[in-house]
């Protein structure tokens, strides 16, 4: 849809995209035809209707809705008579107008004003579609220049993490360096912000963004929780394996949702394992119900992680991880299409039964969006 440029004016006369008007007090009123404007004037109430029986019908016509002060003032101007602010006189003054007819002639001083609007903002019109035409190409072309920038970098990640040519850097292909056997694993390191490579999202559908992941471990470093955001879809993960495994992968249960109408999804199969590789890189795999197992690559990103308490975060992410569960779904699902309720428990035992730290939800953790709990904590360390 075209944006259309601001009205052109003539006081009291306004006019915009096929539009000759008159705005009393904010209300806008164009020209009303002299058929319909005699009507209006000349009605009279019949008065209630009877049955041929002579009884009061049931069922009455509607009531005659008449128009408003600020109409009638409005077609004053419109046919060139004196503006009144009374509705009585304004509607006596447009009747005696009419001079006993049926027809109200517009003068032709008002018809060669609305003329003169019209042809300037035929011409002001044309230079504003052509500035939102440009202005919206600008944008496509910048659209097109971050999702080209960014497809760079995701086979650039590609390239170094899985030592695998880059089919568009040739600059990557030099700089990547096999990397060395990674050292036994310390989840506490490996907490901070990542940028993921993760071709089949990214080419599956359009993501308007980088690809991100954020890690931290709980308060007694027992399980990694992360959050992350992959443009089609969003949540949190768990570690559900040993967080000291001989392999330095970690297996995680993952619980969010698609970003578009907000379905949840969670559940066994909802799996994520990553193999940390040292220098702040993991390689793995990831299963979404609306794609399947995918590839995906993570690297540090150090800007974004330096100086930052990402542990804060976790009892946010906890709280949000729990509360998608089959309770919750049903709820969201009765918002989403309607239909009746299903069980209408809570999700305080899952959530209590399944804790990292021995202490009770209720105890350890603030409810609270993840933006919320970020905002909080997310701040810098003064050293």
């Amino acid at each position: 849809m075209l944006a259309h440029a601001a009205p052109v004016s003539i006081p009291p006369f306004r006019y915009t995209t096929n539009d000759f008007y008159v705005e009393i007090d904010h209300h806008r009123h164009g020209r009303c035809s002299s058929s319909r404007l005699h009507d209006l004037l000349t009605h009279v109430d019949p008065g209630p209707a009877y049955t041929k029986a002579g009884k009061l019908r049931v069922h009455q016509p509607a009531p005659h809705k008449d128009e408003t002060q600020h109409f009638y003032e409005a077609q004053l101007r419109h046919y060139g008579l004196k503006p009144l602010k009374s509705k009585p006189a304004a509607k006596n003054a447009l009747l005696a107008a009419f001079n006993g007819g049926k027809i109200l002639t517009v003068p032709e001083s008002i018809l060669k004003i609305e003329r003169k609007l019209a042809a300037e903002y035929k011409i002001k019109n044309e230079v504003a579609e052509k500035e939102y035409r440009q202005e919206k190409q600008r944008q496509k072309e910048a659209e097109e220049k971050e999702r080209k920038k960014r497809k760079r970098e995701e086979n650039d990640l590609l390239a170094e993490i899985l030592d695998e040519p880059s089919s568009t850097s040739a600059r990557a292909q030099k700089k990547a360096k096999p990397s060395k056997a990674p050292k036994k694993l310390n989840i506490r390191e490996l907490s901070g912000a990542y940028t993921i490579a993760a071709p089949e999202v990214s080419n599956g559908w359009d993501c308007n963004g980088p690809l991100t992941l954020k890690l931290a471990p709980s308060s007694t470093a027992s399980h990694l929780w992360g959050s992350f955001d992959f443009g089609v879809f969003e949540g949190k993960l768990r570690s559900s394996s040993s967080v000291t495994p001989t392999d330095n992968t970690i297996e995680f249960l993952w619980r969010g949702c698609e970003t578009g109408e907000g379905e949840s999804t969670y559940g066994p199969t909802n799996v994520a394992k990553f193999k940390f590789l040292g220098n702040g890189k993991f390689s793995g795999t990831m299963y979404w119900d609306c794609l399947g197992e995918f590839k995906l690559v993570g690297k540090l990103d150090e800007a974004a992680s330096r100086n930052k308490v990402f542990q804060k975060n976790v009892p946010g992410w906890k709280s949000n991880f729990w509360s998608i569960n089959d309770s919750n779904y049903e709820r969201e699902r009765v918002g989403r299409w309607g239909g009746g309720y299903g069980y209408g428990g809570d999700d305080e035992d899952e959530a209590e039964s399944n804790s990292d730290t021995g202490n009770s939800s209720k105890d350890s953790e603030e409810e609270g969006s993840e933006d919320e709990e970020e905002e909080l904590y997310e701040a810098t360390i003064d050293l």
